[in-house]
C-alpha cells in the first residue's frame, strides 16, 4: 500500500506574511534601546510554570563565542541548516521547560521557554511580524501567533512563550506569577547550578526529573523481557527495584571547538551492576524507546555508587537530536528582526531564504535516513524533526516550497504514526495470544489498558512469572511481533522514498525558477 505524501493541504500564510505592517526603522528604533541588566538562571527558573519536568538550560553567549559555532555560522541568520538548534540573537539566557509523560514516550503537555533579551521586544511587534494579534489577559498583553504559540512579557527585558496555544493555561501561568508561584523542583534547578557553575561549565544542560514517574508493573515486564538481563543474568525484582527508583538523567553539553556530553542517570539505590552491563542496558533503553543517538555506542560508561555516567563526543546529528528533545517553541519573531517586512522582496532576497529553508529541511531529512543502526530506531525523533520543520523561518520562502516543507512534516508524522500503530497492534496481539492460551489477566489492570501499551497485567499480590509462557506462545509472540512491525517499515521505507522524489522535483523547479544550485 502506497503511503500519501500528505494528507492536509497546507494553509499559507504567505499574503499575510508579505502585508505584515512591520518597519524596520520601527523595529531597530524600538529594540535599539539602553539594555539592562541580564536575567540570571535562577531568576528565569522561578518563572516556570508549575509542574515542569524537563528543562533546557542554554547560555547562549558562551555558546555563540565558541569556535564551533563560529565556524558553522551558528549566530548567521543564513546559515539555518549548520545550527544544531535556534540561538535567537537577542537572547543571552534560555530556560526552556516541559511537563512530559515518559510512560507515553514523552508525549508533551506543554512547552514553555523563559528567555533573558538584551533588548526589549514588544508584544505588538511580535504580533505583527508573525502575523497574529495581541490578547489581554489578566491585565497583561500577550501576543498569539500562528505557530501556535503565545508569547508573554515576564519582566524587563525577560520574554515568556507557551506551546501550545492554550488561551487558559496562559491565563493560569500569569496569576501564578502575579501571586509569585511557580518554579522547578531540586533536581532540575541543580541542573540550572551546572551551567552557572563558572566559565568552565558546561553551556548546556537537558535534564529529566524522574522521581515517581515509573511504574513498578511497566518496568517489571520489561526487565523481565530484556535480553542484557537474561544475557548477565541479573536478578530482575533487584533491578526493577533499582529502574523505579530512578531520581533523574541530566546531559550536560560543553562546546568548544567541537560538542562533548557528559550523561548522568542517578538512582534511588546503589548500582548492583558493572559499567559494561550499565552500557548495554543505557545502550538497548535507547533502543525500545525509538530514540537512538548516533554516536552513544562509542562512550565511556562508568558505575559511580547510585550513578551511571557516560561520556562522549556528540556530532552535529546527535547533537540536533538531543536539542529537538524540548525547544523554543516559535524562532520566527527572531528571524524577522533585520528583515523588510514592509516591502516586496527582490528575486534574489527570495532566492537566498528559499535555498537556506531547502536547505534546512534536507539536512533533517537526510539526518534521520541515514543516521539509525536499527529500522525502529528512531522514530521518536520523527515527530521531533517534523516539528523542527514547522518552526523553520519562512519569510520570503517560496511559496511552492513551503508546499513541499509542510508536506514533508507531515509525511515524517505519518511516518512516526505508523510505527505508533505498529507497536499498538504487537501489544493487542500478544494479548490476544495470552488470553486464548488461557493466560487471564486475574486482578487489576486488564483490557485496552495492557492491550495499547503492550504490557501484562498487574497483579496486587506480585507480577506475573514471564518465565513460565511456554515455548509455543513465546513464538507466536516474536512471529506476531514481527509481522507487524516489517509492516510499519515498509512504511518508513516508502515514506523516504516519496520525500526523495518530492525533494528531487522540488530542487529542479527551484534551480530553474531562481538560476541558483539548490
Amino acid at each position: 500500500m502506497r503511503v500519501p505524501f500528505a494528507f492536509l493541504r497546507y494553509q499559507r500564510k504567505w499574503s499575510a506574511m508579505k502585508h505584515a505592517a512591520v518597519v524596520l526603522s520601527a523595529v531597530m528604533m524600538t529594540w535599539g534601546g539602553i539594555c539592562c541588566r541580564a536575567a540570571d538562571f535562577d531568576e528565569l527558573a522561578e518563572m516556570v510554570p508549575i509542574g515542569a519536568n524537563v528543562a533546557l538550560i542554554i547560555d547562549v553567549d558562551r555558546i555563540l563565542s565558541t569556535d564551533m559555532a563560529s565556524k558553522n555560522g551558528w549566530g548567521s541568520p543564513d546559515a539555518v541548516a549548520n545550527r544544531p538548534m535556534y540561538l535567537p540573537p537577542e537572547a543571552d539566557r534560555v530556560v526552556v521547560s516541559a511537563q512530559v509523560d515518559p510512560v507515553r514516550r514523552f508525549a508533551q503537555a506543554w512547552e514553555v521557554a523563559v528567555i533573558s533579551l538584551k533588548e526589549s521586544l514588544p508584544m505588538r511587534l511580535i504580533a505583527r511580524a508573525e502575523g497574529g494579534y495581541t490578547d489581554t489577559l489578566n491585565g497583561q498583553e500577550v501576543a498569539w501567533v500562528p505557530s501556535d504559540a503565545y508569547f508573554v512579557s515576564l519582566g524587563e527585558n525577560i520574554l515568556g512563550l507557551i506551546y501550545p496555544a492554550n488561551r487558559q493555561a496562559v491565563s493560569r501561568w500569569l496569576r501564578q506569577r502575579q501571586n509569585e508561584l511557580g518554579g522547578i523542583s531540586d533536581y532540575l534547578r541543580s541542573s540550572i547550578q551546572a551551567v552557572s557553575a563558572g566559565p568552565s561549565a558546561p553551556q548546556m544542560v537537558l535534564a529529566f526529573d524522574a522521581r515517581d514517574a515509573v511504574q513498578p508493573h511497566r518496568v517489571h515486564q520489561d526487565v523481565s523481557e530484556s535480553p542484557i538481563v537474561k544475557e548477565h543474568e541479573l536478578n530482575v525484582e533487584e533491578i526493577t527495584n533499582l529502574l523505579v527508583s530512578l531520581v533523574g538523567a541530566r546531559l550536560k553539553i560543553s562546546i568548544s571547538d567541537s560538542a562533548r556530553g557528559r550523561a548522568e542517570i542517578s538512582f534511588g539505590q546503589t548500582i548492583p551492576f558493572d559499567a559494561d552491563v550499565a552500557k548495554a542496558l543505557v545502550l538497548n533503553a535507547l533502543t525500545n524507546l525509538e530514540a537512538e543517538l548516533p554516536g552513544a555506542d562509542n562512550w565511556v560508561f562508568r558505575v559511580e555508587g547510585s550513578m551511571i555516567t557516560a561520556e562522549g563526543d556528540l556530532d552535529e546529528e546527535a547533537l540536533r537530536r538531543v536539542l529537538s528533545v524540548v525547544e523554543i517553541p516559535s524562532t520566527k519573531f527572531s528571524s524577522l528582526r533585520e528583515e523588510d517586512t514592509e516591502s516586496e522582496a527582490s528575486q534574489d532576497e527570495i532566492a537566498r531564504h528559499s535555498l537556506a529553508y531547502f536547505q534546512s529541511v534536507t539536512k533533517l531529512v537526510e539526518g534521520l535516513q541515514k543516521r539509525s543502526k536499527s529500522s525502529n530506531g528512531d522514530n521518536f525523533w520523527f515527530d521531533r524533526y517534523a516539528k523542527k520543520i514547522d518552526r523553520l523561518p519562512i519569510l520570503h520562502v517560496d511559496p511552492d516550497l513551503l508546499d513541499y516543507g509542510q508536506k514533508t512534516a507531515e509525511t515524517l508524522r505519518y511516518m512516526s504514526g505508523k510505527r505508533k500503530g505498529a507497536n499498538i497492534d504487537t501489544g493487542v496481539a500478544r494479548s490476544n495470544i495470552n488470553a486464548s492460551g488461557g493466560y487471564g489477566y486475574g486482578d487489576g489492570y486488564s483490557g485496552g489498558y495492557n492491550g495499547y501499551y503492550g504490557y501484562y497485567g498487574y497483579r496486587g499480590a506480585g507480577y506475573e512469572d514471564v518465565t513460565s509462557r511456554s515455548r509455543a506462545e513465546s513464538k507466536a509472540h516474536i512471529a506476531a511481533k514481527n509481522r507487524i512491525q516489517a509492516g510499519a517499515t515498509k512504511t518508513k521505507i516508502e515514506g523516504f522514498r516519496l520525500i526523495e522524489n518530492a525533494t528531487f522535483e522540488i530542487r529542479r523547479t527551484m534551480t530553474e525558477r531562481y538560476g541558483i544550485e539548490f
